[in-house]
């Protein structure tokens, strides 16, 4: 029998042809590969599998409401349509891993280990189990709000949700240009989230009183550097890791913040560059220059590219372990002996034993919340409090940007106005003085 061939539909519909057997042949391409969708005894039945496949863009084995009535012995190669998020989720860390470029098509992000390593984390722990197992094409809107309302439910930060709903975007986006999906079933998904106010949300400044409680249960000298670096320079966690010798200028009171360091699924990675993408110095004060220049001669058979912090053990500096083991006990004890002296300071004000218990417990329950990135929120604050211009905050806590400055920190800025406002009627008063 002549082999009869016909084309049906329009791209992706895939091509029907008669088999000399006389059965009719439906073949289906994605992404350049081909596959056989099904044999079928008449045209009509081939008609409308190829209805059923640009509808769904499923094989057989793969469609819901076919695959329980396929027989087990029955093989059907598996393309695009068969293969499931989790998998299609590692092709396109895969693809982020091949980018290095700094040349980028569209909005697609790069291939920064760090950033892969926290797709991968909030993969593990949140979208996996909820649709890891399903296909692309069975996706909708709500399955990605239903994780979302999970994670808000779970007490998870607004930003945090929205780190997870940028990441989704951006997979989904990329599933689109790959030709997996036909659009996005994160179009529908919003989040009233401001990220600039939710980034600071609980912004901690507390008063000195209980910097020096916290600083005096920090046992090492260099776990009571760490902090000052990070309260003085306002420095990012990676970058205070990432400070080597050579950085530290004690004739200038200076440091530098060029690499930071990372920790990568247990690896420390150094960047090339901070996150605002420039190389930035910090003068510090008379007291860290001190701390710096007795943590240097500790460290005087050290060359400049050593590291300037390392661990208990020798190895690199471990920001997980210092918070579990050090910073987070410190703190937790701190809060208690605050609330104490705070308690006694209000009821010798007039208060109440109740009132002041009262106020004194839930302040001292925010304090224990303190990370290491709330010092670097205290040390733009403290900055503004003492006259920093808006430019001089944004070059020391290395933003891209002063606007960056301005919408983690609007609302200190009013603060600042009125102090500024204080030190022009001073210099007016001295001026009148001088006359």
């Amino acid at each position: 029998m002549a082999r009869r061939k016909r084309r049906r539909a329009p791209k992706n519909g895939g091509t029907i042809d008669q088999r000399p057997s006389g059965r009719w042949r439906l073949r289906v391409s994605s992404n350049g590969r081909q596959a056989t969708y099904g044999l079928f005894e008449t045209e009509e039945e081939a008609v409308r599998a190829q209805a059923r496949w640009r509808m769904t863009q499923l094989l057989p084995a793969d469609d819901p409401d076919l695959a329980p009535d396929l027989p087990p012995d029955v093989e059907v190669n598996v393309t695009v349509g068969g293969v499931r998020c989790d998998e299609w989720f590692e092709r396109w860390q895969a693809a982020k891993e091949a980018r290095r470029s700094v040349v980028r098509v569209g909005g697609g992000r790069g291939g920064a280990a760090s950033t892969s390593a926290r797709d991968r984390a909030q993969w593990r722990t949140w979208w996996s189990p909820a649709v890891g197992t399903r296909l692309p094409q069975t996706l909708e809107s709500s399955d990605i709000a239903d994780v979302l309302r999970s994670m808000e439910a779970a007490g998870r930060a607004p930003n945090t949700l929205r780190t997870h709903w940028l990441m989704l975007r951006a997979f989904c986006n990329w599933l689109v240009s790959q030709g997996v999906l036909p659009a996005s079933p994160m179009a529908d998904v919003r989040l009233t989230v401001d990220p600039a106010h939710d980034r600071v949300r609980e912004i901690v400044v507390p008063d000195f009183r209980f910097i020096d409680l916290l600083e005096a249960r920090l046992p090492t000298a260099q776990d009571r550097l760490v902090f000052e670096l990070l309260l003085g320079t306002g420095g990012r966690r990676s970058e205070v890791a990432g400070m080597r010798i050579g950085d530290v200028d004690l004739a200038a009171s200076r440091v530098w913040i060029r690499q930071p360091v990372v920790e990568v699924e247990g690896r420390l990675v150094r960047n090339p560059t901070p996150k605002g993408g420039r190389h930035r110095s910090v003068i510090v004060g008379p007291q860290l220059t001190d701390l710096l220049k007795e943590h240097l001669a500790d460290r005087a058979d050290a060359g400049d590219d050593a590291p300037l912090f390392v661990g208990p053990k020798g190895g690199g500096f471990r920001w997980n372990n210092y918070v579990e083991r050090t910073f987070r006990p410190a703190v937790a004890s701190a809060a208690v002996r605050w609330a104490a002296i705070e308690r006694r300071r209000l009821v010798q004000e007039g208060w109440r034993r109740g009132e002041a218990t009262d106020r004194v417990r839930a302040e001292a329950e925010r304090l224990r919340h303190l990370t290491p990135h709330h010092l670097r929120h205290t040390a733009a604050a403290l900055l503004w409090a003492a006259g920093a211009s808006d430019l001089e905050v944004q070059l020391i806590l290395g933003h891209a940007d002063v606007e960056t400055s301005k919408r983690l920190y609007a609302h200190l800025l009013s603060d600042s106005a009125d102090n500024a406002a204080a030190r022009v009627e001073q210099l007016r008063r001295a001026r009148r003085v001088g006359l």
